[in-house]
């Protein structure tokens, strides 16, 4: 027996989980994407940023560190332009939201699709039971299998497809995390820098 002819005994219900799983995919990939694109080395930036600010040059400055194009160079390009954390504080918050952009999805992926898969448990079991009235008390097992096979084969499926979404879940939360902490590592670096 071959995995696909075991999962279309799970009926309709794995329909819905297979579109659960390639949504839930193609956020998974565009965020990995996204977050790599994103990457910047933190201290090298902070250093030139430096470098430059302590010799009266913000602009070179700018023009440097504009040029990575990442989420914390354009925080650090819209503080250097206007020397006030609060700037800078709103264009991380403006990073921020398009980082966890999709990150809702992913996570109702996590969510839903063992609740798709319980509710195929529920169907399978309606299915066997009805088995069992239609044929009266002497009832074969081998006429109750078809609706125990859906039940089970759901179940399954949509626990499989939740735990992979939440351990995608953490570890994008992970990435996002360490975004965040870059920003406010160079808010502060910044802000110091400024203050002496």
């Amino acid at each position: 027996m071959t995995l696909m002819s075991i999962l279309i005994k799970g009926g309709w219900t794995m329909v819905a989980i297979a579109i659960a799983l390639f949504v839930g995919l193609y956020f998974v990939v565009d965020r990995f994407i996204y977050f790599r694109r994103a990457k910047s080395p933190t201290a090298e930036l902070i250093r030139r940023a430096k470098a430059w600010l302590n010799e009266g040059d913000p602009e070179e400055a700018v023009k440097e560190i504009s040029a990575y194009d990442t989420p914390l160079s354009r925080v650090m390009t819209k503080g250097l332009l206007s020397g006030k954390v609060d700037i800078m504080d709103a264009e991380a918050v403006e990073e921020l939201t398009k980082l966890e952009s999709g990150m809702g999805v992913i996570a109702s992926v996590g969510a839903v699709a063992p609740m798709l898969g319980f509710f195929g448990t529920v169907l399978g079991m309606i299915k066997a039971f009805m088995q069992i009235e239609v044929l009266g008390g002497g009832v074969n097992p081998s006429r109750l299998a078809g609706g125990i096979w859906e039940a089970l084969v759901t179940t399954a499926s949509g626990l499989a497809v939740g735990i992979l979404f939440l351990i995608f879940y953490n570890i994008l939360t992970d990435r996002l995390n360490s975004f965040a902490n870059d920003m406010n590592r160079v808010k502060a670096e910044l802000n110091a820098s400024w203050r002496e």
